[in-house]
């Protein structure tokens, strides 16, 4: 008998009787074969083929995941700085919206953890494809790190649906690139036992049980696309191929636009953007970082809730990182970023026994590299070894400043170099940038009204600022160009407002924002002298609102030197309201504040004011004769410190309007705001909302109000009054003359109970107005209202929107219950009319 045979080929094999039969040889993918044809126990065999591709393949990739690729680098040059992911991950806050024009980012805070909310509509939609997105060093990679750890961890029930997940980066990713070639030149190698043309049956084959991660968009090598040269990567993004596979690929904001495009991504899929950490999460990260040494961590928490700096920050992993780093060094962190990120790349080099000099020099070299990536027309973050210096790219290599890939592509190796972040590129570009200009005057003075600029300084930094979106996306090369260097500083920020400030047909808000950058552009300098710009009167603005702590910094060095000089002080007298908006230290403002005489309105909303800061800015006003408005709201460290802060609002005798919301304000508390607020002749509005701890207590501080015998309005919504407060507060409004408007909306034990309390108004005999608003009202308790307030004879305004309970009355009946009120009702009324 004889046999022959092959790859698809058929085994023909002869009999002693003269017999022949055929039999043909089935291939992985079954090429050749009429399915109709096959035998039960042939289908049998294609299918534990397929299997087994599948089997083998996921055990490669568990094992890379849960061994190599479980691991985060803490130092890049540093290899064994490691830590396994399980011990150092921290949760980021994400929030997700489906890729469709109507629809609203959710407000849930989610978790980069809970897999299940980010990604909810898998798998029972269409929605198979998420973008990832956020700024640098936000945590994109490393969520998408964790989640193929997860994946081989098997904890997640809807990742345990995914027989395969790939993790590719897309550094190494030209727009041709196939999918199934990418999957082996980065995860499974050339000995895998798998072939590739069996591991794309296997994906076709299970398609919807395929997860497919591609991280870092905006640094493929490809920076132009065209769709005619797209490999099956980026077709599987548009769905004309792997269409029913689940990907999510990871980007920055900048290249949202493009993958959305027809292209590409496009609807339905869903948008994920990560926000960084949370105060909480930061905690958890440095205290991960430092488990074996718990008081470091702590006191570098502690560090960097006093430094507005370091607060601007702490929310981006990869800058956290940093921070750990060098407190782990020196137990101290620098001020400005310019100097956070020199320290960090010192702290890199001297880590590898470089010295200080050897850093700056070698920045300074990969600078002329990286500055070309951002002038360049397609910005560039990936390069190759030609185009850098040899001994300063082997320095920057081993120092880790700089990252080397190998990457396979078509059987040829090639050496794939980044720097480690795109804000480390952003700082030797602006450190080379700052040089230039250094060894050349950069600016020369024709005549008194004429400045020419010319040389290599001024070529790159027209292309870096060509139009107000360059501007805004170069702005930390900028600040690192300016970084402790005076005349850097002032010639950036003269060009800056010589191009943007100059032209009065240009939008409005250019002008801030060249403002704002170049303030920053000052404050990394250093400098003891301000530019003429950033203080001429049309850009010291009458109102001043400053959101976080980098505009309260530059705002604070800004007003110091200022108010340094006789001749630029008075501009202070121009500013008339200024609200500060969730900024951790406001201290710093006070000394400014004495020279603001026409300070009309101040807001600190949401901001800590920990003990001896209110009482600096409050001491600080103390001579404004003009200051009207003050309002603290959310800063809740001030209930049971009123002894301390409160005797000086008395010095503030022009005020009318004085709030402190949300502030956890304790009963002791009211004892000392009444004694200091009740010779303010002024003063006719009171607002003291949202202190939930003030009710049930009514018994203890209620009496001392009657001693503000100047009110107008009291407001007490959201304090959680019960029943039981409300003969207090009767008695004390009694007793306050000019009082006529008096709010106690929102707190809902008030309602179905009218009965008990309602009986008390009537001493309220000089109200016009009286909000019960919001206060859980029923039907039953309106008899009782309507018989008190019909004994309140100067009351014409009743209000008593927002209970749901009286959804539905028609107006005849609501008008004989109040014939002589107006009563305000938030939602319509029932008509009979």
């Amino acid at each position: 008998m004889g046999t022959v045979s092959g790859r698809n080929n058929p085994i023909i094999t002869a009999t002693g009787s003269g017999e022949v039969s055929v039999i043909y040889n089935l291939s992985s993918d079954g090429a050749g074969v009429n399915p109709q044809s096959q035998k039960p126990d042939q289908v049998s065999r294609v299918g534990d083929l397929n299997q087994e591709v599948g089997n083998k393949t996921r055990d490669i990739l568990r094992k890379w995941y849960k061994t190599t690729g479980s691991y985060v680098q803490l130092n890049p040059g540093v290899p064994d700085d490691q830590r396994p992911i399980v011990g150092i991950y921290t949760k980021l806050r994400v929030r997700t919206k489906k890729g469709t024009v109507e629809e609203e980012y959710s407000e849930e805070t989610v978790y980069s953890t809970e897999y299940d909310k980010m990604f909810k509509d898998w798998p029972e939609t269409e929605f198979n494809r998420a973008i990832l997105f956020g700024i640098g060093g936000v945590g994109k990679s490393t969520i998408f790190d964790k989640i193929a750890y997860d994946w081989t961890d098997e904890a997640c029930e809807i990742l345990k649906r995914f027989e395969l997940v790939f993790l590719l980066k897309m550094y190494a990713l030209f727009q041709e690139s196939d999918l199934v070639d990418s999957i082996f030149d980065q995860l499974l190698g050339v000995k895998s036992g798998v072939a590739k043309v069996e591991l794309d049956k296997f994906i076709q084959d299970n398609s919807n049980k395929v997860l497919i991660l591609l991280d870092g968009f905006d640094e493929m090598k490809t920076k132009t696309l065209d769709a005619t040269s797209f490999g099956s990567i980026l077709k599987a993004l548009s769905r004309t191929e792997y269409r029913d596979c689940f990907i999510i690929v990871s980007t920055r904001p900048s290249h949202l636009e493009t993958l959305m495009s027809k292209s590409l991504v496009r609807n339905p899929c869903t948008h994920v953007e990560v926000l960084g950490f949370t105060k909480e999460d930061v905690n958890e990260y440095i205290l991960k970082f430092f488990c074996e040494d718990h008081d470091s961590g702590s006191a570098l928490i502690q560090n960097i809730e006093k430094s507005n700096t370091l607060l601007d920050f702490y929310t981006n992993p990869m800058l956290l990182l940093l921070m750990c780093l060098l407190w782990r060094e020196k137990k101290q962190l620098p001020e400005t970023t310019s100097r956070l990120f020199t320290e960090a790349v010192d702290y890199m080099f001297t880590r590898k026994g470089y010295s200080s000099e050897d850093a700056s020099k070698t920045v300074i070299a990969m600078g002329k590299t990286a500055l070309s990536g951002f002038v360049s027309a397609d910005q560039n973050f990936s390069f190759q070894k030609g185009e850098f210096e040899p001994s300063a790219l082997d320095l920057a290599l081993k120092a880790g400043i700089l990252t080397q890939q190998r990457v396979i592509k078509n059987l040829k190796c090639h050496n794939n170099i980044q720097f480690m972040h795109k804000t480390v590129q952003e700082y030797c570009a602006g450190k080379y940038l700052q040089s230039v200009h250094m060894s050349n005057p950069g600016f020369v003075k024709r005549s008194v009204h004429t400045v020419v600029p010319f040389g290599e300084f001024q070529n790159n930094l027209r292309q870096l600022c060509q139009t107000i979106e360059g501007v805004v996306s170069n702005d930390f090369l900028l600040r690192f160009c300016c970084g402790d260097n005076e005349k850097c500083m002032t010639d950036i920020v003269r060009l800056l407002d010589r191009k943007f400030n100059k032209d009065q047909h240009k939008p409005m808000y250019q002008s801030d924002v060249i403002q704002l950058i170049s303030q920053h552009c000052f404050f990394e300098s250093q400098s003891k002298k301000i530019p003429q710009c950033l203080t001429s009167n049309s850009l010291i603005s009458s109102n001043i609102k400053v959101k976080n702590n980098t505009d309260v910094r530059i705002l604070i060095c800004l007003l110091k030197i200022i108010c340094r000089s006789e001749v630029q002080v008075p501009q202070l007298s121009r500013i008339e309201t200024i609200w500060i908006y969730s900024v951790s230290l406001v201290s710093g403002l006070a000394f400014a504040l004495g020279y603001m005489e026409n300070l009309r309105k101040l807001r600190l909303y949401c901001c800590p004011l920990v003990k001896g800061e209110l009482e600096k800015i409050l001491s600080s006003l103390k001579c404004n004769y003009l200051l009207t408005s003050l309002y603290i709201e959310k800063c809740n460290t001030l209930g049971g410190r009123a002894v301390e802060w409160a005797p000086h609002i008395k010095h503030l005798t022009s005020l009318e309007k004085l709030e402190i919301s949300l502030c956890g304000l304790q009963s002791t508390d009211i004892e000392h705001i009444a004694s200091a607020a009740h010779d303010l002749p002024k003063l006719t509005g009171l607002d003291l909302d949202s202190n939930k701890t003030l009710g049930g207590s009514t018994d203890m501080w209620a009496k001392e109000l009657s001693k503000m015998t100047h009110l107008n309005k009291l407001d007490l919504s959201f304090c959680d009054l019960t029943q039981s407060d409300i003969p207090h507060i009767a008695s004390a409004v009694g007793d306050m003359p000019r009082l006529t408007d008096l709010d106690l909306g929102s707190n809902k034990s008030l309602g179905g109970c009218a009965a008990f309390w309602a009986k008390e108004l009537p001493k309220l005999k000089h109200l016009n107005k009286l909000s019960l608003s919001y206060c859980n009202l029923t039907q039953s308790d309106i008899p009782h209202i309507a018989w008190a307030v019909g004994n309140m004879s100067s009351l014409t305004l009743l209000g008593l929107y927002g209970n749901k309970a009286l959804r539905g009355w028609d107006r005849p009946k609501l008008k004989s219950l109040f014939p002589s009120l107006l009563v305000l009702f938030y939602f319509p009324l029932r008509s009979t009319l």
